[in-house]
Order: structure tokens, then C-alpha cells, then sequence
């Protein structure tokens, strides 16, 4: 890989980790509860993004394969906690 790629990577990573943090004054703060389960599933999404492009860093494809299931872990927990919200669990 190249140099100018792997600034870029690393770069990207960075803002989405900022943007994560971000997400987490959302989680803390939220009015409603579907806001928070909202803004976890986005940092859910988020870091399995940045876990896969830190594979893509270090050329290991196990980082790829823990930031996919990570994703649909929080997607999966998403679902979960927005049917205990409706009522119907």
C-alpha cells in the first residue's frame, strides 16, 4: 500500500471517530429515547467502519470480519431495543 493511501485512511478513520464522539453527547443528551437509540446504532456503524479501514491499514483481514459483525451486532441490538420501546417485547 502506499504511503498517500494510508494517510488517507488514516485521516478518514480520524473524522469518523471525531464524528462517534460527537454521537456520544447525542446518546448522553438525547430528548427522547429514540433519539439515543438512534444515535447508537450510528456509533455502532461507525466504529465497525473504522475497524474495517484499520484492516485496510494493516492489510489483516480479521479487522474486516470484527467491524462486519460488530455492525450488524448494533443493528441487531437496534431492533431489539426499538421493539422494547413499542411494547411489543
Amino acid at each position: 500500500m502506499t504511503t498517500f493511501m494510508s494517510w488517507d485512511i488514516v485521516i478518514v478513520a480520524t473524522i469518523l471517530s471525531v464524528f462517534a464522539l460527537i454521537l456520544i453527547y447525542r446518546v448522553y443528551k438525547g430528548p427522547h429515547a429514540a433519539d439515543r437509540v438512534v444515535a447508537a446504532d450510528s456509533i455502532d456503524i461507525l466504529i465497525g467502519i473504522v475497524m474495517i479501514l484499520f484492516g485496510c491499514y494493516e492489510e489483516r483481514a480479521l479487522y474486516v470480519d470484527l467491524g462486519v459483525v460488530v455492525a450488524l451486532l448494533g443493528f441487531i441490538s437496534t431492533i431489539l431495543i426499538s421493539k422494547y420501546l413499542e411494547g411489543k417485547l
